[in-house]
């Protein structure tokens, strides 16, 4: 087949869960797909309003449906059928989301791949939590962090942290920041499936997150840094309470 009837991939972000928030550019391109490869976290009722046909490939911890190396081919097949393709994913495809590796599967063997970004989980929280992930005389760095159990913990020198993936390592994550030198009582809050209806917002801190780490549904965002405090009522003792009435709040 000439490379002149292969179709085009578009990576492009739904954004953080509410399709309020998805780009304009990446609402056209929904619309006018012939077929739409989806991930975990994106509100399914809202896809079912369009026609294109419809492939999940959601990878969830313990539980994928498909490898990435299996969405790799399926991106490239439906490409050179001619189709245009989107490759919907959540939060932002250039950020923990394999955006890079289907950019180079499918760029060394010809296929036209362009990308539009969506607002990633990290941002989204601190618009919805009212907590700037920098702030003049408070932080002014911010770093993004894998905290996947099964990866080495980072803790990069910045003013705020902001951990994707680390509800199952919760634990692990705040005694490796510790450890590094910050201090015990350093705010943390955590948000549950952020701009979602259901969405949940636990505060406390470094230290109470080791001795009571508790278990959190995902998907989960941890930010952890002085800036915390700057959410209205922040104190101490909210801390205390709020911590020790959602504490045993089991994810699935």
């Amino acid at each position: 087949m000439q490379k002149s009837s292969y179709g085009k991939v578009w990576l492009v972000g739904f954004g953080p869960g509410d399709p309020e928030l998805l780009t304009i550019k990446g609402y056209k391109l929904i619309k006018t797909a012939d077929i739409i490869f989806y991930d975990d976290l994106l509100n399914k009722e809202f896809l079912l309003k369009f026609p294109s046909e419809k492939v999940y490939v959601g990878k969830r911890k313990g539980n994928h449906s498909i490898e990435q190396s299996e969405i790799n081919v399926l991106l490239y097949e439906a490409a050179i059928a001619g189709k245009t393709v989107v490759r919907l994913k959540g939060g932002d495809p250039m950020l923990f989301a394999h955006g890079g590796e289907e950019i180079d599967y499918l760029e060394r063997r010809n296929i036209e791949v362009e990308v539009v970004p969506g607002i990633t989980a990290a941002l989204a929280a601190a618009a919805f939590t009212h907590i700037p992930l920098t702030h003049r005389g408070v932080s002014s760095s911010v770093s993004f962090i894998t905290g996947h159990a099964n990866r080495e913990i980072h803790v990069p020198l910045s003013g705020t942290l902001v951990y994707y993936m680390g509800a199952s390592n919760l634990r692990t994550i705040a005694e490796e920041v510790v450890r590094k030198g910050w201090p015990a009582d350093t705010p943390v809050l955590l948000v549950y499936n952020v701009s979602g209806i259901d969405q949940e917002e636990y505060c406390t801190t470094l230290q109470k997150t080791i001795d009571q780490p508790g278990q959190y549904k995902t998907p989960l965002i941890i930010i952890i840094g002085e800036v915390v405090r700057l959410k209205h009522n922040y104190t101490i003792d909210y801390i205390r309470s709020e911590f020790s009435e959602h504490q045993v709040v089991v994810g699935s």
